[in-house]
C-alpha cells in the first residue's frame, strides 16, 4: 500500500461494493484484511478503529462552492477536520484529499460540528470514494475535482435505520 489514504480508499471502495453485490472470495479477504489493518491494537474499547493524526490539508463541498480545512485525525471509518466553516450535522459532502499524485474524493455525512473553541467537524465516510490520478498542471486538478471526480461518486444509505456510524 502506498499510503493510509490508499488503505481506506480500498476499504471504503470494497465495503461500498458489499452493500451493492456480494463480494467474491478474494474480495471478501481484501475487505477483512483491510479492516484489520486498519483497526490496529486499538487502546479504546469504544472506536471500532483508532483514530491517527495525519496533518494534510482538504478541500470539502459545501453550500455555493468548495470550503478548505485540514485533517486532524483519519480512521479507516471517518476524519476529523479542522476548518473555520464547519457544516451542519447531517449534512453531506464530498471530501478532496491529494496525496502523492493521486486525488481521492471521499463522500461522507457530518456527525458532529463546532463552531467554538477549536472549530472544525467530524465526517462519517458515506458512500463509493473514488479516485484520480493528478494532471501534471495545477489547473487541471480543479477540473477533474469539478467535474469528473464528482459525476461518478456514489453516496451512501439514507434511509432511517442506516445511518452510518463513525469510530
Amino acid at each position: 500500500m502506498r499510503n493510509l489514504f490508499e488503505m481506506i480508499f480500498e476499504f471504503q471502495l470494497l465495503r461500498g461494493k458489499e452493500q451493492l453485490v456480494p463480494l467474491d472470495d478474494d474480495e471478501r479477504v481484501r475487505l477483512y484484511g483491510l479492516g484489520q489493518l486498519l483497526s490496529g491494537e486499538r487502546s479504546d474499547a469504544q472506536r471500532q478503529m483508532p483514530r491517527l493524526p495525519y496533518p494534510t490539508g482538504v478541500q470539502y463541498t459545501m453550500p455555493g462552492g468548495f470550503g478548505v480545512g485540514a485533517v486532524k485525525n483519519l480512521s479507516g471509518l471517518g476524519v476529523a477536520i479542522a476548518t473555520r466553516k464547519p457544516l451542519p450535522v447531517g449534512a453531506r459532502t464530498v471530501v478532496r484529499v491529494e496525496e502523492d499524485g493521486t486525488e481521492y474524493f471521499f463522500p461522507c455525512r457530518v456527525c458532529w460540528s463546532r463552531k467554538e473553541h477549536s472549530t472544525g467537524m467530524g465526517l462519517a465516510f458515506d458512500g463509493v470514494p473514488t479516485r484520480a490520478t493528478l494532471f501534471g498542471d495545477e489547473d487541471s486538478s480543479g477540473i477533474r475535482w469539478q467535474a469528473m471526480g464528482l459525476r461518478s461518486m456514489k453516496l451512501g444509505v439514507t434511509a432511517q435505520g442506516n445511518e452510518p456510524k463513525v469510530a
